[in-house]
């Protein structure tokens, strides 16, 4: 018999949310160079197959990287 186990912990990105660690372009508050991008930041667990919406994000991410980066 095998046994899975998986923590899961969210600090999703919500504008005005006090507990929120995230802005709309992915950077962590409180810190400067550091961007979250991965399901941690998802308000809900998008079903059983993460590996998608994961991709997803990264995908925006690497958008908003490099358009910040154009902009200076």
């Amino acid at each position: 018999m095998m046994h899975r186990s998986r923590s899961i912990v969210r600090r999703e990105m919500k504008p005005g949310d006090p507990d929120a660690v995230v802005d709309s372009r992915l950077r962590v508050f409180g810190t400067t160079g550091l961007r979250a991008v991965d399901a941690s930041i998802f308000p809900r667990i998008p079903g059983f197959f993460i590996v998608t919406p994961v991709h997803m994000i990264s995908e925006k991410a690497s958008d908003v990287i490099l358009e910040d980066a154009r902009r200076g």
